[in-house]
């Protein structure tokens, strides 16, 4: 569990530099498992702004009907984690005791579509639901999803004499030929349908993401990550994405000026494997998490990846104006 005191100081610390006033919920477990302490924070927050604050949830989905209605009422963005159908949510996302997830997870998007609040799917996908993207938009608006966002499975980081399951390895421009069929199905049925891949193709940009801001993460081991990926100090490929720790003696984050200096240069123009491309603004070096943690910097570019956003912007409109939801 994240230490209260800690998200109280992040998050005064944050308001302080920034004018935006959103706060969301995240973990590389499951963020309502800590239901108590959410609720905690959301009243403190809450309460410290005089109600003006926008709240985002990032969840697996499987929670109870008490948790649901609670969200309903108290969270103004959902994303929920799922990856299609039911055979692939249970294929992918099985429950710690290996029983089926699907059931309570479409239950409680039905629910949250519901609500007044805006409602994500975000699909990571994989071997088995490539092709099947079509299908996806037509299962989630059915459940009245509105916003659907994907992600291809990345690879896992190889450590010594460790064998890495290949099986879920997946070609990206069949990714991409699928995700635009997907596109077309979603437009017509009015939902938005995006991927990582095209975050920034509504408008030029010098950073990939909130990140290279960089935003804060607080992490429950008491860093400030710029980064979902870097969840703690114990992966050794994402300590360049870390930028403060936490001191609870002296209820202060030391920040660590030259880390952050070095963060905010991860921009476009300082790529430097990306000069010659004709897209570079439209993508900004793409996924900084995913190449510091596969490459070893934050600088560094995964050619694949590469290749498939400018598979993408030769056939989808550049520039165009602002998309009404951002990637979660």
């Amino acid at each position: 569990m994240i230490d209260f005191n800690f998200v109280k100081r992040g998050i005064l610390d944050f308001f302080d530099k920034h004018n935006e006033r959103k706060i969301r919920f995240f973990g590389i477990g499951e963020p309502t498992v800590a239901f108590s302490l959410m609720k905690k924070i959301r009243e403190w927050v809450h309460e410290a702004t005089d109600g003006d604050c926008w709240f985002e949830l990032q969840t697996n989905g499987y929670f109870s009907s008490n948790v649901a209605d609670w969200i309903g009422k108290n969270i103004d963005m959902v994303w929920i984690s799922c990856d299609g159908p039911p055979d692939i949510q249970n294929f992918y996302r099985p429950t710690k005791n290996s029983t089926l997830s699907a059931e309570i997870v479409e239950k409680n998007i039905r629910f949250l579509a519901s609500q007044k609040l805006t409602l994500g799917c975000r699909a990571t996908i994989g071997a088995k639901n490539i092709n099947r993207q079509s299908e996806m938009i037509d299962y989630f608006s059915e459940l009245g999803v509105k916003v659907i966002m994907s992600d291809p499975m990345f690879a896992a980081v190889k450590k010594e004499d460790e064998d890495v399951n290949t099986l879920e390895k997946i070609n990206l421009i069949n990714y991409a030929d699928n995700f635009l069929t997907a596109r077309k199905v979603a437009e017509n049925k009015d939902v938005f349908y995006g991927s990582i891949f095209t975050v920034n193709f509504d408008e030029q940009a010098e950073y990939f993401c909130r990140a290279c801001v960089p935003y804060p993460h607080l992490t429950t081991d008491g860093y400030v990550t710029c980064c979902d990926m870097a969840s703690s100090a114990n992966n050794p490929h994402m300590n360049e994405l870390i930028y403060g720790k936490y001191n609870p003696e002296e209820d202060r984050i030391i920040y660590d000026e030259d880390a952050i200096k070095k963060i905010q240069s991860r921009k476009a123009s300082n790529m430097p494997h990306c000069k010659e491309c004709k897209v570079l603004y439209n993508c900004a070096g793409a996924c900084l998490g995913e190449a510091a943690n596969e490459k070893g910097s934050m600088f560094e570019i995964k050619p694949n990846v590469c290749e498939a956003i400018r598979y993408l912007a030769k056939k989808m409109p550049l520039n165009e104006g602002l998309y009404p939801y951002l990637h979660p």
